[in-house]
């Protein structure tokens, strides 16, 4: 058990680029047999790929594991325009396009929900599905609220710290509640952030990412009972955005879905117990 973990510790992944949609996408590949799969995983709103640092390499005994960026987060480009409707259209592609392979798909918050409209549009690209702490059609209304309230001013620069040590200070998970140890969440921000020319740090991800865009709703809502494959559905034990009522509410819109939770983990389920979230999708991957 030791050597495993130790093994994990060390595992890197490489750095690699797609062209999609006209944008420079980044995303991590920690290697993997792609002949057996290849597993996609989709990062939420305002986070990385860093954010499958701890769980990505667990996998890779059943396929190739990749970690995209999506537009305007991580090492992604930046974009003129963000929302749901565009990062659907860029997983499209990057699936489609870059990978040109059926794929196991794994989305946490944000990349969850982009990962159902996937599901319910284009079916022929998923072997199979795994939410992680992802509402359908978007977070509850008071967390919907209480984020409006605080992006309201997300429109400006970029905000710029003198230090990394000044940037990890002001670094927040959202919505709060988390296991993370203080070196593990300064770790988390500066995988997330750079030095810039003039010798200040910042965060990678646009600022205007964070700003609600017009008819999301309408973008991620769909009858669930369409979604046709293989379906897990995980939920952090401790959870605020996904409650228990209504991923119970989705396991039994989703015919044959496999709904677990996660314990020890609030929303950020793939940082909080990587260990537990990895072996429910290899107990998952094995039942296929």
């Amino acid at each position: 058990m030791y050597q495993d973990s130790a093994a994990i510790a060390e595992a890197k992944p490489t750095s690699q680029f797609a062209e999609v949609n006209g944008l420079k996408l980044h995303y991590l590949d920690w290697g993997g047999d792609s002949a057996t799969r290849t597993i996609v995983l989709c990062h939420g709103g305002s986070a990385h790929a860093h954010w499958w640092d701890h769980l990505a390499p667990q996998l890779t005994t059943y396929g190739r594991v990749t970690a995209l960026d999506f537009r305007g987060h991580g090492r992604s480009q930046w974009a003129a325009t963000y929302g749901p409707a565009g990062h659907i259209a860029d997983l499209k592609e990057f699936l489609r396009g870059h990978l040109r392979t059926r794929v196991l798909l794994v989305g946490h918050s944000m990349g969850g929900e982009i990962s159902q409209r996937i599901a319910f549009d284009c079916p022929e690209l998923l072997e199979a599905l795994v939410l992680v702490d992802s509402p359908h059609g978007g977070p509850p209304l008071r967390t919907r609220l209480i984020w409006r309230w605080k992006r309201r001013n997300q429109d400006g620069p970029r905000p710029e710290f003198r230090t990394p040590e000044e940037l990890v200070r002001k670094f927040r998970l959202s919505p709060p509640g988390h296991n993370l140890s203080s070196e593990a969440l300064a770790q988390l921000a500066l995988k997330g952030a750079e030095q810039l020319a003039n010798g200040n740090w910042a965060f990678r991800f646009d600022p205007k990412t964070r700003k609600p865009s017009g008819g999301w709703r309408r973008q991620l809502k769909f009858p669930l009972e369409r979604i046709r494959m293989p379906v897990l559905i995980l939920r952090g034990e401790h959870s605020a955005l996904l409650n228990a009522q209504t991923a119970r509410w989705m396991h039994r819109r989703i015919h044959g879905s496999v709904l677990r939770e996660v314990p020890r983990a609030y929303h950020h389920v793939p940082l909080d117990n990587p260990e537990d979230t990895a072996a429910a999708i290899r107990e998952f991957i094995a039942s296929l």
